[in-house]
């Protein structure tokens, strides 16, 4: 179970309950059973791009609203930043480069 499929759920069930939806509702509006989308929900399986998409219309937001919070984006910035050279290492890669095309 990933952090994000926590929180994305999380916020999927927010929004669901503000418009008074149930599970069962969303699960046949989806295609899939209540207790597929109780799953989904609580970040115990990984959400489409698909049941993003139509979820995210069901509920009337956009799916980056439930995707791009400061709580999704943080684990992604985080692995991001592990992997990503520090700008002094960029301008000598941009010298050498600059070196070897003339």
């Amino acid at each position: 179970m990933s952090e994000l499929n926590t929180i994305v759920g999380q916020r999927i069930k927010q929004k669901r309950k503000q418009l008074k939806l149930t599970g069962i509702e969303m699960g046949r509006r989806l295609g899939i059973s209540q207790q597929h989308y109780s799953r989904l929900e609580n970040g115990h399986i990984k959400i489409t791009v698909d049941q993003l998409i139509t979820i995210s219309y069901i509920l009337g937001i956009s799916p980056q609203s439930l995707l791009l919070t400061s709580e999704t984006m943080s684990p992604i910035l985080n692995a991001w930043t592990e992997k990503t050279l520090y700008s002094s290492d960029v301008i000598v890669l941009r010298n050498k480069k600059r070196r070897h095309l003339k």
